[in-house]
């Protein structure tokens, strides 16, 4: 792994409050004593970051852990926790299955009960038939204390019990993966900071929320800034993420970003310009008893017939700035260089 990733990674699990609230959830109710389902999306963002954070969380209290891989397990959940964690079997008759949870709940001085049982990769059948026997043991323990489990599941939706559920969906949410971004293209991009704003909103427009998606669009933020659609594609053609968007979709997109950002800062200078060059706007025909309400285009036409006294710089960023309205207004996507030309007229670095 380069720096790059390890800092995605850390930016998303340890920096942000909803994701690193939610692991940080899970471990005070595991500390607490109680069992937790997470409920997570087919495709978890840095999923080998999420489970080192939360390990190391857990390792800060005194239960140890035993990570379970359940596609390699061919027994039953509560065969293999009695067979696993339970040394003293004496008295034990499996007449059902909700006899092993009575049992083991009930059980003493067994390594278990100091346990944090950590379920990975089950299969849809296999995270059924886990919960069931985690609840019937949270069900038998009665508010004692005893072992815990952690089992990873789909977005599924489980039925009342003595079981924590915790959905990624529901404690995550777009705002995280939008503010992911902006981290992101603060920490990586060597740009001024509008140029860095506009990377993380178009990525998070162009991504929709797909974390990874979005660092990979910032990981190549100079070349994705100069051609967005080709290296959006180019990501695309990889392999790794999907997108339905067209090229109309990613257009619309780009142009969308642009608008958001560039149009008040046209509308900063304008109203900087009126301010200046005030009076001889007032004194000149059509005698405008309202300045501040002149258009851009009528304040470049005027300048053109009249020749105001006005200086070169102000001259050329008359100019320079009624292009660029012009362009956005009639729907035309501005090129790298005349986004590096104006955030570079109204950044600090």
């Amino acid at each position: 792994m380069n720096n790059r990733d390890e800092l995605f990674e850390k930016i998303w699990w340890e920096d942000l409050n909803g994701p690193r609230r939610f692991l940080s959830e899970a471990v005070e109710k595991l500390s607490g004593g109680k069992s937790v389902v997470l409920c997570l999306p087919n495709r978890v963002p840095f999923e080998k970051s999420m489970r080192d954070v939360l390990e190391k969380l857990l390792r800060r209290g005194t239960q140890s852990i035993k990570v379970v891989d359940a596609e390699k397990i061919s027994s039953e959940p509560q065969e293999y926790v009695l067979k696993e964690f339970c040394d003293d079997k004496d008295g034990f008759r499996p007449f059902n299955k909700g006899a092993y949870a009575e049992f083991l709940a009930k059980r003493k001085g067994i390594s278990l009960n100091s346990t944090c049982i950590w379920i990975r990769n089950a299969s849809p059948a296999q995270i059924d038939k886990w919960f069931s026997f985690i609840a019937d043991y949270q069900k038998f323990l009665d508010g004692k204390r005893g072992g815990v489990f952690l089992l990873e599941a789909g977005d599924y939706h489980f039925g009342k019990s003595g079981v924590e559920i915790l959905s990624y969906a529901e404690k995550i949410s777009a705002y995280d993966s939008f503010a992911f971004n902006i981290f992101a293209a603060a920490d990586f991009a060597n740009e001024n900071h509008l140029m860095k704003q506009y990377l993380a909103e178009l990525v998070s427009a162009l991504t929709e929320g797909d974390v990874e998606f979005g660092a990979a669009c910032i990981a190549r933020s100079e070349d994705f800034l100069k051609d967005p659609e080709e290296f959006f594609n180019d990501i695309l053609w990889e392999g790794k993420f999907t997108s339905g968007k067209s090229t109309d979709d990613i257009e619309q997109a780009i142009w969308m970003t642009q608008l958001k950002l560039i149009f008040p800062l046209v509308e900063t200078f304008r109203r900087n310009f009126i301010r200046q060059y005030e009076q001889q706007i007032k004194n000149t025909p059509p005698f405008y008893s309202a300045p501040e309400e002149v258009e851009i285009g009528q304040l470049y036409g005027q300048f053109n017939q009249r020749r105001w006294l006005i200086a070169e710089n102000d001259a050329d960023d008359l100019e320079f700035y009624r292009e660029i309205r012009n362009k956005l207004a009639h729907l035309e996507i501005l090129s790298f260089e005349e986004l590096k030309k104006i955030f570079e007229k109204n950044s600090r670095r």
